[in-house]
């Protein structure tokens, strides 16, 4: 017989704030009128051990950051050299059993970005399995779908030398984790504490190493988020961090009324926030442009291009002899915590009069000759007509010319609403996203494909990967870095998307995550690659649907 059981899984992490002999109170659930409860759970909790064997520290490079302001948060791990060889790394002989760390910038929470953790992880993979492991990071031991084991990442840095309990100098290996983190809200957040524990070498005796089962925590290091503070100029436009600014005119030989186009470029530095918070600055805010200038269009789109952003302002010149005045642009200081402005250089333009026309100056009017006079001729107009057929009814048909304007008028207005309709879908990013989602995701996969005819199995399944995140990214309208399998399964969730489909695309990103660590076989990459275009084909329409 068989017997299937459907069950929900809950997992809660908890952090003991004391030492002791713990216990975890029974959960309770009530589930139609009936009050389920479960055991309650004893814990023992060891308090930390003063020693100087292993030594674990958590540090960020700022305590304050405003959004966008990319900050890094840096583990070192301090490990006592061998006793019998100061040069040796000492987790050499703990390759069977690696010690293990746990912190929780792993998984970032929700308003903190960072690059892909497989990325930041990939070349700190450990070949030859000494290392520490780290959270729940597994390695793949057989073919593409078989089991995992956990994967050791090789942290070392350089030595460094400090007093140990006894006073006396310890040359410690110095093992160093170190991530850059972007917030995109504001608020708090904890960084640690960082846990590392498993068995260390401190003694050897009879050709043997004596171990020591030790855990060291890390107290949490909290980071700050603050919000722009306020009030701003009038010309703030965004910007967090350091910034330039250039401005261009076309054409710069015109008259009065002509339009021009006014080109501004800001370009970030390397410390710089997203130019995706930068807005187009408001020039009428400056008193020698709304002066000189009507401007056209006051809040023009930006299009970024590589580190910089450009906002083309349509504007017309109101007097003869005008330029175009320095622009001033405010940005905002993180380090000095202050506004800063930033000046174009001024544009010279060769701005005429415009011409006054007299009628009789325009193209195709006639000569004023005095009042016009109707002349006959005594022949009559048929004289040289011979053929009846030629003579026509020349009067005006007055319901055919009312039918035929109306027609004009309908078409023009239905080609001005398509037009208006097509504009303002393509000046729509997100609907722009969400109509190439499909065609990016299959793109990446036929990329994914011809990948594995070269022998490159790895890139395949990160390009998989990339078609599956890029589709959700896309068609939900949010930043595909940073995107994570529980934020996927949470977007699909929302869409409606089937369970089976939705349990099936989890379980795929689940397995290239893993097969990352361990390498991969064409015949599996290929599997990866079939299996992700069934899935998208089902699950796009509902993901365009639901967006």
């Amino acid at each position: 017989s068989e017997q299937n059981i459907l069950s929900h899984i809950y997992q809660y992490k908890l952090t003991p704030r004391t030492a002791g002999n713990l216990k975890i109170a029974a959960a309770t659930a009530t589930i139609d009128g009936k009050t389920l409860k479960s055991r309650p759970l004893p814990l023992r909790v060891i308090a930390a051990e003063k020693q100087d064997l292993v030594i674990v520290e958590v540090a960020t490079n700022h305590s304050r950051v405003y959004p966008t302001q990319p900050f890094t948060v840096t583990m070192r791990i301090l490990v006592h050299p061998l006793p019998n060889s100061v040069d040796r790394d000492p987790l050499t002989p703990l390759r069977r059993s690696p010690p293990h760390v746990q912190i929780n910038w792993l998984d970032l929470p929700k308003g903190l970005t960072a690059e892909e953790k497989t990325q930041w992880l990939q070349p700190l993979l450990a070949e030859n399995g000494v290392g520490f492991t780290l959270n729940d990071m597994n390695t793949r031991t057989g073919s593409f779908f078989d089991s995992s084991r956990a994967a050791a990442f090789n942290f070392y840095k350089e030595r460094e030398t400090r007093d140990g309990i006894d006073g006396n100098p310890i040359r410690y290996f110095v093992y160093e984790l170190s991530r850059t983190l972007t917030p995109e809200s504001t608020g708090t957040f904890s960084m640690g504490p960082a846990v590392v524990k498993g068995t260390f070498v401190f003694a050897y005796e009879g050709g043997e190493y004596q171990g020591k089962r030790l855990v060291t925590t890390a107290p949490a290091v909290n980071i700050e988020v603050l919000e722009v503070p306020s009030p701003r100029p009038a010309t703030y436009c965004g910007g967090i961090g350091e910034y330039r600014v250039t401005a261009s005119a076309s054409p710069t030989k015109l008259r009065v009324g002509d339009p021009l186009t006014l080109t501004l470029e800001l370009e970030r530095g390397s410390q710089s926030g997203s130019l995706e918070l930068i807005s187009a600055p408001d020039l009428s805010a400056i008193p020698d442009v709304a002066s000189n200038f009507e401007l056209i269009d006051k809040n023009p789109t930006g299009r970024v291009e590589g580190i910089s952003k450009k906002f083309a302002y349509s504007m017309r010149p109101k007097h003869p002899s005008v330029n175009l005045p320095p622009l001033e642009i405010s940005t905002f200081d993180p380090q000095k915590e202050q506004f800063v402005t930033l000046e174009t250089k001024p544009i010279p333009l060769d701005v005429a009069q415009a011409v006054a026309l007299n009628a009789g100056d325009l193209v195709g009017s006639r000569p004023d000759s005095g009042p016009a006079a109707i002349k006959t001729r005594a022949e009559g107009i048929f004289q040289n007509i011979t053929d009846p057929s030629e003579v026509r009814d020349e009067r005006i048909s007055l319901v055919t010319w009312t039918v035929a304007a109306l027609g004009v008028w309908i078409c023009t207005g239905l080609l001005i609403a398509i037009v208006t309709i097509y504009r303002h879908k393509t000046s729509d990013a997100g609907w722009m996203r969400r109509q190439q989602a499909r065609r990016t995701a299959n793109r990446r996969l036929e990329k994914a494909a011809a990948l594995i005819s070269n022998g490159h199995s790895v890139d395949a399944l990160r390009q998989v990967r990339s078609a599956i995140v890029g589709l959700v990214a896309d068609t939900s309208n949010r930043i595909a870095e940073g995107l994570t399998t529980s934020d996927i399964d949470a977007t699909l969730s929302t869409a409606s998307v089937p369970e089976q489909d939705r349990v099936a695309m989890v379980r795929l990103l689940e397995t290239i995550e893993s097969a990352d660590y361990g390498g991969a076989r064409p015949d599996d990459a290929a599997a990866a690659v079939e299996r992700a275009k069934t899935l998208i084909a089902r699950i796009s329409p509902l993901l365009e649907r639901g967006s």
